[in-house]
């Protein structure tokens, strides 16, 4: 597990709590985008490892989560995540690995909506991944492209009441917004240290 360390972060929630986690993780998202590089061709062994690389991370993630949040926000722990990407690499016959991932220490609610806006905020971006893999590789929701296409034309939806809950929970509140948008990039290394190791002809890139 990786140790809490401080990364430079907005402090204040004048803005919004959700402007102030998209800034204070720019920098990692954009560079999480690049090494999985799933925004332009890929074949079939790169995706093969991406996901891998995710049920790593998310079999172990998903149980710190719901560990961290109060019983009425553990809706947002739910999800079906890891069963996904289980059934995925299933449907490819792969391996579903459970060693080998980095995690990012989580402790009370606000470090867990922090850390819930990366993999929820991935979720849209998995809309065009969704469309990349039928258009690229022939791969659908149901021959294993479940992960990505995720709760489909609801994941708009979902976002919106993401969004809602984390101004509900973390506006107004400075050190709990400093508390999640430190977990927030936590997160991001935690996830692209576990992808650096699978992912080594990105990572050398």
């Amino acid at each position: 597990m990786l140790p809490s360390q401080q990364f430079p972060a907005p402090t204040s929630g004048r803005d919004g709590a959700m402007a102030a986690l998209r800034a204070g993780t720019a920098a990692q998202h954009d560079r999480i985008e690049a090494l999985l590089g799933l925004g332009g061709p890929f074949g079939h062994a790169h995706y093969g490892r991406v996901l891998q690389g995710f049920f790593t991370f998310l079999a172990g993630w998903e149980k710190l989560v719901a560990a961290a949040l109060p019983q009425r926000l553990l809706g947002w722990a739910g999800g079906q995540r890891s069963g996904r990407v289980a059934d995925d690499l299933h449907m490819l016959g792969l391996e579903a690995p459970t060693a080998g991932a980095q995690l990012p220490a989580i402790h009370g609610p606000a470090q867990a909506l922090g850390s819930l806006y990366v993999l929820e905020g991935s979720a849209l971006g998995g809309q065009v991944i969704s469309r990349h893999l039928r258009d690229q590789l022939g791969i659908e929701p149901h021959s294993g492209g479940a992960y990505f296409h995720g709760e489909g034309a609801a994941t708009g939806a979902r976002w919106r009441d993401f969004r809602a809950t984390v101004e509900a929970e973390l506006a107004g509140d400075d050190r709990a917004l400093a508390q999640a948008v430190d977990a927030a990039a936590r997160t991001f290394e935690a996830l692209l240290a576990t992808f650096q190791d699978r992912l080594h002809e990105r990572a050398a890139a």
